[in-house]
């Protein structure tokens, strides 16, 4: 796994330490490299859970256009239903949010 400069994992909750493992697994399946490009740093709206160690945003650039669904639907299934899975124009964003 890469992390852009500047990426704090520091104080990250251990449900997204767990899926960010598995979110790699997924990436290096279709032979994808994993870079993490904001956990508790960067500019997010007041409320975002990434202030609160509970999100993650994972590169998706390098990924083929073709295998971009395929690998968001995968990663989905895998984290499950207390994991919101968004697809943004430039990452993959993943929050640990139970709904429950």
């Amino acid at each position: 796994m890469k992390f852009k400069p500047g990426v704090i994992m520091e104080g990250i909750s251990p449900e997204m330490l767990i899926a960010s493992g598995e979110v790699e697994k997924i990436y290096l399946r279709h032979g994808c490299e994993c870079t993490i490009t904001s956990c508790k740093d960067g500019k997010h709206k007041d409320d975002s859970l990434h202030y609160d160690g509970k999100a993650c945003d994972f590169r998706t650039r390098d990924i083929p256009a073709n295998l971009v669904p395929l690998i968001v639907d995968q990663v989905k299934r895998k984290l499950g239903p207390d994991f919101d899975v968004i697809l943004e124009s430039t990452h993959l964003h993943i929050e640990h949010d139970p709904k429950g």
